[in-house]
């Protein structure tokens, strides 16, 4: 006779995570739920909210788990235009294999996922920047963390209210390239 080991650590973990995964897959952010991701583990909602405290926050971790982060791996091609670029393509990639809807609902509750989680991209282009400065292609004037984020607010907008990926360049070229120079001068 054989028994069911009980799973822990992170086995545990990773079977919620791929629980979650998949109920997101199956329902979509508005119609995920802790019960429906606890019954597909086979384990309480208590189980879920210990490591996680709310929906988005598991979400988030589901959505990691299967796309990782930008900050994951940060463009160096040399060139900051087209680090910018490709980190852009990057953000655009992610939003479009999680889904627009789930990533519209994962957003409207973003005041509920750690702070840490806001300062991603204006870290990852912080970091882009910065090595642009230190090969003298900008100057190394302090960028604002609105235009640090910028960019990739636009693209999730774009795509959540047109549902289409937006030209990256046009964003690059125009908005943020100029607005960077502009502060990196100062």
């Amino acid at each position: 006779m054989s028994t069911a080991q009980r799973r822990r650590g992170a086995v545990l973990e990773e079977a919620l995570v791929e629980a979650a995964w998949t109920e997101l897959n199956r329902t979509g952010y508005d119609g995920f739920t802790i019960d429906a991701v606890a019954k597909a583990a086979g384990t309480s909602r208590a189980v879920l909210y210990r490591r996680w405290p709310n929906r988005a926050a598991l979400v988030h971790a589901a959505v990691r788990a299967h796309v990782g982060s930008i900050a994951d791996v940060v463009p160096d091609t040399g060139e900051l235009r087209q680090d910018v670029l490709a980190t852009l393509q990057a953000i655009a990639d992610r939003i479009v294999l999680v889904g627009i809807d789930v990533m519209t609902g994962l957003l409207s509750e973003l005041a509920e996922l750690p702070e840490a989680l806001a300062t991603t991209v204006p870290d990852v282009f912080e970091r882009i920047v910065r090595r642009a400065a230190e090969r003298g292609e900008i100057g190394t004037g302090h960028i604002p963390d609105t235009v640090l984020r910028m960019p990739a607010v636009l693209v999730r907008y774009e795509m959540i209210t047109k549902r289409t990926v937006p030209d990256v360049e046009i964003l690059v070229d125009e908005l943020f390239l100029p607005l960077v120079r502009h502060h990196a001068t100062n």
